[in-house]
């Protein structure tokens, strides 16, 4: 479903790279956590997958086709595919529930009868039927981000991205969301999530992908969110990501990160050993990697809203229970 053969996206010259030499495969139907401190590639990784960035090496592939052989004006029939929750919602403060997915239908051109068939019943699998009509303000922040997923599964897309979709939310509401996300799953929707959770982690026991200064380090069928593993930054087993970024992985983690086995606390050339204090390089200034940007944002500039002058008929349909 998703691949990357042998990435490399670095952003400014003389910058380390925000992803180096990465080879990964995500399967259709998989549900995926991606784990790593704030910097360490995982949101570069997303926006190769929606094409809003270019690798500086190597290909993408998503659903079998080649990204670097799409051309731009195609682009919006990929992300059609291509589902994106954030962790601040990014909802239509003016628009209701029922009109912020609506527009995310609007946007494509759908019939308005489909439409209306197609948003009661997304609003009924998130279990907001009843808050159809109520503003983002009116709704607490784990119903907004219900409707964010519900905006963004309207389609049915093949792939789900969610970037720290629980990251506002107190544990209670963060453990609906994940049964949300994990029946979306279930339906046949590949989800790959960037996570800080560590519970959600542990509690879905899942694949669980950890990166470090842009290199996988970690790949695990049903993981947790630490592991024993010497090549964690999460873990404590390695100095801050950010730092990481600037210097690089030290070179016998690198060995480790690539499979190859090497003794715990391998003497480095400095004398210093991978787990010492001594090994740590001095933290370099973090360089913070772009928002990620929703694939219908731009649209939100209209003028007009797509379907305003069909408002008052959806408002009558609902009372109608239609």
């Amino acid at each position: 479903m998703i691949r990357f053969d042998d990435v490399t996206k670095t952003y400014m010259r003389g910058q380390h790279p925000a992803v180096e030499n990465l080879d990964i495969e995500f399967a259709r139907g998989e549900f995926v956590f991606l784990v790593g401190a704030s910097g360490s590639g995982k949101s570069t990784l997303m926006r190769m997958v929606l094409k809003e960035v270019t690798p500086t090496r190597g290909t993408v592939y998503v659903a079998g086709r080649d990204l670097s052989r799409i051309p731009s004006w195609k682009v919006p029939a990929l992300r059609r595919d291509i589902g994106m929750v954030f962790q601040d919602f990014r909802l239509l403060p003016s628009k209701t529930a029922y009109q912020n997915i609506e527009f995310a239908l609007a946007v494509i051109g759908t019939p308005r009868k489909v439409v209306r068939r197609l948003v009661p019943e997304i609003l009924e699998m998130v279990g907001l039927e009843d808050k159809g009509k109520r503003l983002p303000h009116e709704l607490s922040g784990g119903e907004q981000q219900r409707v964010a997923i519900a905006r963004a599964y309207v389609n049915r897309p093949s792939i789900l991205l969610a970037d720290e979709p629980t990251g506002n939310l107190d544990p209670a509401t963060a453990e609906g969301i994940l049964d949300l996300l994990s029946e979306i799953n279930e339906r046949g929707t590949t989800v790959v999530m960037a996570t800080h959770d560590r519970s959600a982690v542990d509690r879905m026991s899942r694949r669980v992908v950890e990166m470090v200064g842009g290199h996988v380090v970690r790949d695990e069928e049903q993981g947790t969110y630490e592991t024993q593993a010497p090549v964690s930054v999460i873990s404590g087993h390695l100095p801050d990501d950010s730092a990481l970024r600037e210097e690089g992985l030290p070179e016998d983690v690198e060995a480790l990160a690539a499979g190859e086995v090497a003794p715990e606390n391998e003497e480095r050339a400095d004398g210093a050993t991978a787990s010492s204090p001594a090994a740590e390089e001095p933290a370099a200034s973090d360089v913070l990697e772009e928002d990620l940007i929703d694939d219908r944002e731009a649209a939100r500039d209209l003028e007009e809203y797509p379907f305003d002058e069909f408002d008052d008929d959806i408002a009558q349909d609902e009372e109608a229970g239609r």
